[in-house]
């Protein structure tokens, strides 16, 4: 059945499907901009300048967006470590520990305006556990012994 196709049949098939597969992607996830690519209204600016835009969801946030994927990450981490020292049943020293171990790993995080946000959000967290309650100094001060 095989020995029926010839190798000039295979490339034209693997490159008709190559195309349509690349014009669904097109058409699904950049519909605007092929359409503004169609129309000859394509602009040329750079990223920096399009990040800049009041309009932009990130224009609250200086932060480049590996930082912002680092906040959601150590934020996921976080939450993971205070559920694991509740089902352990852990003391708080020990906890403030495992936090200070886990906000080490983040040092951009650190140096970052989102760090307030962390904080805030941790604090709130605690007060679900009141074994491991934090106060704002308490968690602000994680960070600078984790150095």
């Amino acid at each position: 059945m095989l020995g029926d196709v010839s190798w000039k049949a295979f490339m034209i098939a693997a490159v008709v499907f190559l195309f349509l597969w690349y014009g669904f992607v097109i058409f699904r996830y950049y519909p605007k901009k092929f359409i503004s690519i169609l129309k000859g209204g394509v602009r040329r600016q750079s990223l920096a300048a399009e990040d800049m835009k009041s309009d932009s969801p990130f224009a609250e946030f200086k932060e480049s967006f590996s930082t912002l994927e680092d906040v959601k990450e150590l934020y996921s981490k976080l939450l993971y470590a205070f559920d694991e020292s509740d089902a352990r049943g852990v003391s708080k020293t020990e906890f403030k520990h495992y936090l200070q171990f886990v906000l080490s790993e983040y040092p951009f995080v650190k140096q970052s305006a989102l760090r307030e946000k962390i904080n805030s959000l941790m604090v709130l967290k605690s007060r679900r556990y009141p074994v491991f309650e934090l106060s704002a100094q308490e968690m602000d001060g994680l960070w600078e012994s984790g150095a």
